[in-house]
């Protein structure tokens, strides 16, 4: 029996053709899914770094024990099951992610001994970026909340990066990669579909 996920998709236009590509893609995975309304500001980036501050804030708030969050640019390359998807839990205290932006081989990755699936389990800290799909503990939302409030990068997957320097983090499928050099794991950003709505 598949068990209950809720995942959270953060998105500036629930109506629009990515946010409902992207829910459909979470629903056929299993998850349920709860689209965020962005928090507006001026700086699309600052807005980015509130809007995931207050969804880990819900999931720290909340009474179940893993959730998940996502981006509305979002693909997979295989199908995978939640069931799949959840025995990474096992081995993540903090967060895991399941699609990561790697800085080209900079990363420290490791293998972690464990498999799932018969893929083996990589880790990641430093250097490796993306806020498109991460899985959350109630422990690791707590944690990263308290974390954030210390850093001093407006960007929230450059706090999440220095996060992983001390808690490494999971990478579901690590073998898998994008057609954007160094975007790796089983959920990718589909730039090609949808362009990033966050500029540097």
């Amino acid at each position: 029996m598949v068990n209950h996920r809720d995942a959270y998709l953060l998105t500036t236009d629930p109506t629009s053709n990515r946010t409902i590509y992207s829910k459909d893609v979470l629903g056929d995975i299993g998850f349920t899914v709860h689209v965020v309304q962005h928090t507006p500001h001026t700086d699309p980036v600052v807005s980015n770094r509130i809007s995931m501050m207050n969804i880990y804030n819900m999931i720290q708030q909340g009474d179940k024990a893993y959730a998940y969050v996502f981006e509305d640019d979002i693909d997979v390359h295989e199908e995978i099951t939640l069931d799949e998807i959840i025995m990474y839990e096992r081995l993540s205290d903090k967060f895991f992610y399941l699609g990561i932006c790697e800085d080209w081989g900079k990363s420290t990755t490791g293998n972690t001994g464990h498999s799932v699936r018969s893929h083996n389990v990589v880790s990641i800290s430093g250097n490796v970026r993306g806020l498109h799909a991460i899985g959350l503990s109630k422990t690791g939302a707590r944690d990263l909340l308290q974390f954030s409030h210390t850093s001093q990068h407006v960007y929230m997957d450059m706090v999440l990066e220095d996060f992983t320097r001390i808690y490494p983090a999971n990478v579901v499928r690590y073998d898998l990669q994008s057609y954007i050099p160094g975007h790796r794991g089983m959920f990718f950003q589909a730039r090609d579909k949808f362009p990033t709505t966050i500029h540097v």
